[in-house]
């Protein structure tokens, strides 16, 4: 968990500042970065701190990577307390909030990546290559790939709704494997059809940070050099929908960025993205006759395989607006009926979102990726939110899945749906209430009866989620009851805590993962109530980490 701020910063009213604000003015980004975020998906910063910082960083990291096991994984923050002040840099919190919102919160997840000198590197290496041969030990995967939520199996977005923060603590020359990104892939379903020209790989200077959308592809690169690189991981969450910029907005109208990195013209899923951070409607600025056809023809464009023309389609038709609703509601329908709410297992490659069909979308404990057509009618909004409220009572999972991932998107128009959604929530299958939880994330607008149900999923187990869901000692049920913790932080983070608020936060206090527990202390604090911030402390008290003994170890090492 970040430290707590300071006095005198943002606040809800009548409550403790958030999470992740800090008393220095934040640094927010440009319209330009901006601009560059929404079409490539990413930006490169500097974190504006001194030299000294990164080099003490880099020294303490280097030394518990290579002398301390276990290693930190998501313990990196206690590990290195200093890492706090490089997540409230004003120009690492400023861009953090520009891209998801000044709610936003720091995920339990962190991780350090490794890339160990090769025995025997090549002379050159392939920027494009995939799966490329890594230094023994190193931690960074070489294969491109669009990560799924840490043990959470959440869903894709096409609006900003999750970031990873990647900061480079010493300097790190090509030569050395910076990590590597494919531009304007944060809008891919799946990485069928990736170009040579969307990679970006460039040197990082000591302190370099690229906050990238959660669903851009990456991937490390191998080391050709005699010393350890070192990348360090991290994850925003988007907690309230936009309703104005958050960044240092000229309201100026949307156009590309500057030397466009993504191969992709696509200005239609531009224009509509950029809408939606600004907080305006969707459509504005976009005219149906720019959709270049009509809803049919759009509709069989969307089935094809081309990255390009799929988006151009997909934001074609929600250009048209309510005359597309019943073509789109016909193509969830089509989908029906085929299994796709069930999670295929980790040697399938559809698992990792990679089936042999690149038109295939389906839920895993992975990651669920949504058919495009819900993704189309969510970006509709409000002429789409009848059709969608009926199916959420559909017969087949999967449609029910798709019905409450549109309404999530669909933001304010559906607000007042958002308990009819927490009826998901009894629903025999694991991946539609998985779905609901996500959907209620973005519409945290629920009442007393759906935090009731979360209530009950986070303290009652249910014998069919006992099954391993990412790895043998993570199960379905952990999965659930981790989206079902941020459900509860998203709705803290509003106003008008419906009755029951408190009491669900407290008891996923007493889960067994780590994760739930300190999501839930993000949410008591949010809350901000007397007994919600002492039960807060009391769980994170007894469970502090001092680094005293580290420091003892290092000194009789030296010694």
């Amino acid at each position: 968990m970040p430290a707590a701020p300071s006095a005198g910063t943002p606040a809800l009213p009548g409550r403790p500042p958030l999470v992740g604000h800090t008393s220095a003015a934040a640094a927010p980004l440009a319209d330009e970065q901006v601009r560059r975020y929404v079409a490539d998906g990413f930006v490169v910063l500097d974190s504006g701190l001194d030299a000294s910082f990164h080099a003490a960083v880099a020294d303490e990291l280097r030394y518990c990577m290579k002398h301390e096991r276990p290693l930190p994984g998501d313990n990196l923050l206690p590990r290195i307390p200093a890492l706090g002040e490089l997540l409230a840099a004003p120009p690492v919190h400023g861009a953090v909030a520009s891209v998801l919102g000044p709610a936003f919160a720091w995920a339990p997840h962190r991780f350090p990546h490794n890339s160990e000198p090769l025995a025997d590197p090549p002379a050159r290496f392939d920027p494009f290559e995939n799966g490329a041969r890594m230094g023994e030990g190193s931690l960074a995967a070489s294969g491109w790939h669009q990560d799924g939520h840490s043990r959470a199996g959440r869903a894709r977005w096409h609006t900003f709704r999750a970031a990873n923060l990647f900061y480079f603590p010493h300097e790190t020359p090509l030569a050395m494997g910076p990590t590597r990104l494919l531009a304007g892939t944060h809008l891919y379903a799946n990485l069928h059809g990736i170009k040579r020209e969307q990679v970006f790989m460039e040197a990082m200077p000591a302190g370099t940070v690229v906050l990238a959308d959660f669903d851009v592809a990456h991937a490390g690169a191998p080391n050709r050099t005699a010393d350890s690189r070192y990348m360090l991981k991290f994850v925003a969450l988007r907690q309230q929908n936009p309703t104005a910029p958050s960044w240092d907005s000229q309201t100026t109208p949307w156009r590309p960025p500057d030397r466009l990195r993504t191969p992709h013209d696509v200005p239609l899923a531009w224009r509509s993205l950029w809408n939606w951070l600004r907080g305006a409607p969707r459509g504005e600025g976009i005219l149906a006759r720019a959709a270049g056809g009509d809803a049919p023809q759009l509709a069989k464009a969307l089935r094809t395989a081309d990255q390009q023309q799929r988006l151009a389609a997909l934001y074609g038709l929600a250009a048209i607006g309510e005359p597309a609703v019943d073509a789109l509601v016909a193509m969830l329908l089509d989908a029906a009926g085929k299994g796709r709410h069930v999670s295929p297992p980790p040697t399938d490659p559809a698992f990792y979102g990679m089936a042999k069909d690149p038109r295939e979308r389906r839920f895993t404990n992975r990651q669920c990726v949504p058919e495009d057509a819900a993704v189309a009618l969510g970006a509709i909004g409000e002429p789409a939110v009848p059709r969608l409220a009926e199916l959420l009572r559909h017969e087949d999972a999967w449609v029910r899945i798709n019905a409450a991932y549109a309404l999530g998107e669909t933001g304010a128009p559906a607000a007042d749906l958002a308990d009819a959604i927490g009826e998901l929530l009894d629903d025999s299958a694991d991946s539609v209430a998985r779905a609901a939880l996500d959907a209620l994330c973005a519409l945290p607008t629920f009442g007393a009866a759906t935090v009731a149900r979360i209530h009950r999923l986070l303290t009652t187990d249910v014998a069919a989620w006992q099954t391993p869901a990412m790895g043998e000692h993570w199960h379905v049920q952990d999965q659930v009851r981790y989206a079902a913790a941020w459900a509860l932080v998203a709705r803290a983070s509003g106003e008008d805590a419906p009755t029951g608020l408190e009491a669900a936060l407290r008891a996923a206090l007493d889960d067994h993962t780590g994760y739930v527990p300190a999501t839930a202390c993000e949410g008591l604090l949010r809350l901000g109530t007397p007994t919600a911030l002492a039960a807060a402390v009391r769980h994170l008290q007894i469970r502090r980490w001092d680094t005293l003994h580290h420091r003892f170890a290092r000194a009789k090492a030296a010694n």
